[in-house]
């Protein structure tokens, strides 16, 4: 694995990161309304899930779900189910007042984790880098710095973004206009996930 196949991956991941998705609204949601310890936790919980997709991909589970469609469907209409009742939970709770940010880790953690596991097309993205930058696909070490980069790379990102959500001014903001942020957050979810399950 050359450095330069290394930068090009990095660059490519940072580029699909910079797109407001399913996972920058979760991050929002801990952030926000639980603290920065909640939004730290998110942050790793979202970056183990993209190791997770970056692990299949390596091992070729993109393959298999091309050759076993039905696993794909299935995997794909239970991530937009799961999307669906974010975005249903999240529009309820709108107008509720901010839960104290306290043992609240571990939900976040989990918040994180489901919603970059419930992507399935992220293995595809992901064996479509591969196939573009490296001549080979990697394995072995090669292969286990690969999933430690982009770990690396997606922990920055998240938790950078915990960080600036978390000042006090963003904070102050959100709580003024919380109902309209939550449910403007809900439709965002609920679009995804009509878009996942078509």
């Amino acid at each position: 694995m050359s450095l330069a196949s290394l930068l090009a991956f990095n660059l490519a991941i940072l580029g699909a990161l910079m797109v407001p998705g399913p996972a920058f609204l979760a991050l929002l949601r801990a952030a926000l309304a639980r603290g920065r310890a909640a939004g730290l936790a998110c942050a790793v919980g979202l970056a183990s899930a993209s190791m997770l997709w970056v692990g299949a991909a390596l091992l070729g589970l993109h393959a298999l779900f091309a050759l076993v469609p039905w696993a794909y469907a299935a995997l794909k209409l239970g991530g937009a189910a799961y999307l669906a009742w974010l975005a249903i939970g999240l529009w309820r709770g709108a107008g509720a007042p901010v839960a104290p940010s306290a043992a609240m880790g571990g939900r976040s953690f989990r918040l994180g984790f489901l919603v970059n596991l419930s992507n399935p097309k992220a293995v595809f993205f992901i064996a479509a880098i591969f196939s573009t930058v490296f001549p080979v696909m990697p394995h072995g070490v090669a292969a286990l710095a690969l999933l430690a980069d982009h770990f690396t790379l997606e922990l920055i990102w998240y938790t950078g973004a915990a960080l600036m959500l978390t000042t006090a001014p963003m904070r102050a903001a959100y709580l003024r206009a919380k109902a309209w942020i939550d449910r403007a957050s809900a439709v965002v979810l609920g679009l995804i996930a009509l878009r996942t399950a078509a």
